[in-house]
Order: C-alpha cells, then structure tokens, then sequence
C-alpha cells in the first residue's frame, strides 16, 4: 500500500479517534492479504487462527478499500455489546461538544436513546455527532424539496392537529407519539406519505431519519412544537 495515497489515513491513532474498532482493524487488514474460503469474511482473531491456511495468501498488493473498512466496522458496531458502544459514542459526542463532561443521570439516559438509534447506521463512532447534529443545534429554514413537500393544505393540517396533540400529553415518549400520530390519522383521514412526511421534516427539518416517534420523543416536547410552530409561520398560517 502506497503512503501517497492521501485519501487513505495512514496510522493507527487516527482510527482509533474516529471510533474504529480494534476487532474490525484487525479483520480488515488481515483481509488485505489473505483470502478464506467461503463468502464469510467477518471473524474474530480465535477463528482466523483455526481456519488461517497459507496458501491462500495474496500475491497481488493490497489495496486500502476505506469503503470496505467501514462495513466491517459496521458489522461490529450492531454486533458489539451496548455499553461499549456507550461508552465509545459518548465520548465522540463529547469530544465534539455536544455534550458536558460532567453528565447527570437524566443525560446519560437520553444519550443511551440517542446513540441506541444510530447504532445500527454508524459506521465508525465519529459518524455519531453528523447523524445527529438536528438534536444539538438549531436547524436551518425549511427549503427546497422538503419545503415543496409541505407546501400544501393536508400539510399543514396535519401539522395544526399534531401540534395540539403534542401540547396535551401527558407523557411525552415515543409511544404516547405514536398514539398521536394515529390519532391525527383517524381525525384527518390524511395517512401514508401525506402524514408522515410533513411531521418529519417540520420537526427534524430532514426528509429522511431514524424512527420518527423516537426521534421526537428524543428532539422534545418544547422544541418539537417550536420547530413546528415556525414551520406553521413559514406556511403562512
């Protein structure tokens, strides 16, 4: 593999930073210049050890796929245990200044939410501050395609009735959203993309995400309606 590559980053530390796993490393260099037998190409170092065979080293030079990198890490990511994800997505989201140093209680346990619907998508643990960025910072206007989306009266009826329907709960969580969203639903015969899309991008702001319920529960009350209040303006309403 070439130093000159520029596109390649070229030690160790560097993954570590971005949240690379040191089990994924391993299998994807050991990939570079080795082939199994067979489609697999996720093992641990114990199971490398038992099925590794010589002959089936590589003559050609290796070649850095960033790509490949990622999936492998990915694969790790959903397979890892959940306080290790934590603790590694944490610190990201730290580091970047998302969050404090000092967490309370009540922070942990919405970071735990947080990190938990990215993990599936992540593929290394930096890629958590990106993915998340509209529960840290202030969205810009609605525009464009999103914008056209909700230009539209059964836009902004849903988004009237969700408001009040957010405003009345008792418990805002994802499940009590769910129940709301439904329940414009059923109030509005308004269902399918019509629905769903103008709650999503008057509260995110983005036209695609994690689950919607989740997402909201983890944007919050105050902020959910605010967001959908100044949509409501833009519309002219």
């Amino acid at each position: 593999m070439s130093k000159r590559d520029e596109t390649v980053l070229q030690f160790i530390e560097q993954y570590r930073n971005l949240g690379y796993l040191p089990e994924a490393m391993f299998n994807f260099i050991l990939l570079l210049g080795w082939s199994p037998v067979g489609e697999d190409e996720i093992f641990t170092q114990k199971e490398f050890i038992k099925m590794y065979d010589e002959t089936r080293l590589s003559k050609s030079p290796a070649k850095f796929d960033s790509k490949k990198l990622e999936w492998i890490n990915n694969q790790y990511v959903k397979s890892s245990d959940e306080d290790i994800i934590m603790d590694l997505a944490l610190k990201q989201l730290i580091e970047a200044g998302n969050l404090p140093k000092d967490l309370d209680e009540k922070t942990i346990e919405w970071a735990r939410k947080l990190i938990n619907v990215y993990k599936q998508q992540m593929s290394y643990m930096a890629q958590i501050n990106e993915m998340a960025d509209v529960f840290f910072n202030e969205p810009d206007q609605v525009e464009g395609e999103a914008l056209e989306e909700i230009s539209n009266d059964d836009a902004k009826t849903v988004l009237t009735a969700f408001k009040q329907k957010m405003d009345d709960m008792a418990i805002f969580d994802k499940v009590q959203i769910l129940a709301a969203i439904k329940a414009v639903q059923k109030e509005t015969g308004i269902k399918g993309r019509k629905l769903w899309m103008p709650i999503r991008i008057a509260v995110t702001h983005e036209m695609h995400g994690p689950e919607l319920p989740e997402s909201i529960e983890l944007i919050g009350r105050k902020t959910a309606i605010k967001h959908v209040d100044e949509v409501l303006s833009q519309l002219n309403i």
